[in-house]
């Protein structure tokens, strides 16, 4: 039985059944050194927004052949009339060669806006098995990076609104590199008066979920050491998925959020807003009906 399902799984273009045991595509201290080239070529996002304004949260959208969830989605995005920017949490695409149809939904073309678009990715396990990882980084550029909101007409005398930290989890693992850099960010931020702190990734940290192989979640030694950091560092929110299941907890003043799968596959699909302003609202917005 133990050989059948191998043997299926290796034949199943879904699986990548080398990604799912070890890491590829290349590791996360690739990744990460990537990513923060790119990030250091083209700068830190500075984005002019009043005081209240709606984040759109979207995950798991798993394209393959169909896309009810992410287009519909995508266009309650562009379609708000109050201003808003979007964050996606990672496994854009299924398995091989979905990314120019996926990226083609998050363009949406014909859609009633007042404002550029601005969508925020990190990648999934999904998007980096069968060694992908450039292809998604010649779409997406970095993995791992931050921005920040503000209030005002210049940045440097406007007041500071929100901080977006951006990690890379894809692989169920930090590595060394990103965690430093995770701690040195928080560190230099910590005093500078946001209102907000938001990290968002793809893997969550609580949930004993063993299906998606070494990437189900961190060990629990980096969970603690990660957990322990953005509770002294003054984080309010980590915003992830992977789990398909919806999940709010709150651990040492940190409320972690796992977002509902997007896919067609999911039978109850969702997305999340989050209201943000002198307190945060969030809810869960369903998908369905599909078309």
């Amino acid at each position: 039985m133990l050989l059948l399902s191998v043997m299926f799984a290796t034949c199943n273009p879904n699986y990548d059944m080398i990604g799912m045991i070890d890491g590829t595509s290349p590791e996360i201290a690739q990744r990460f050194a990537d990513s923060r080239h790119y990030s250091d070529s083209v700068g830190v996002v500075h984005m002019q927004m009043p005081a209240d304004y709606r984040i759109f949260v979207c995950t798991d959208s798993h394209i393959d052949t169909t896309h009810y969830g992410l287009e519909k989605f995508i266009r309650a995005y562009k379609a708000d009339t109050n201003p808003h920017l979007c964050l996606f949490l990672g496994d854009l695409i299924n398995a091989q060669a979905h990314f120019d149809h996926a990226d083609s939904i998050l363009h949406l073309d014909g859609v009633m806006t007042n404002r550029t678009d601005t969508v925020f990715l990190t990648c999934g396990n999904h998007d980096i098995y069968f060694n992908q990882w450039h292809v998604w980084q010649q779409y997406y550029g970095s993995s791992t990076y931050w921005f920040d909101t503000y209030t005002g007409t210049d940045y440097q005398t406007s007041k500071l609104l929100d901080l977006f930290i951006c990690i890379d989890t894809a692989e169920g693992t930090l590595g060394t590199d990103q965690m430093k850099w995770l701690k040195d960010l928080l560190n230099a931020k910590k005093e500078a008066g946001y209102r907000y702190i938001i990290v968002f990734t793809h893997t969550h940290l609580f949930k004993q979920d063993n299906s998606q192989g070494h990437t189900s979640n961190l060990s629990i030694e980096e969970t603690y050491e990660l957990t322990s950091l953005l509770t002294d560092a003054g984080v309010d929110y980590y915003l992830c998925g992977h789990d398909h299941s919806r999940e709010v907890t709150g651990y040492g003043n940190v409320k972690y959020i796992t977002v509902d799968s997007s896919t067609d596959a999911e039978p109850n699909p969702f997305y999340m807003v989050m209201e943000m302003g002198q307190h945060v609202n969030y809810e869960f917005i369903s998908l369905l009906p599909r078309p």
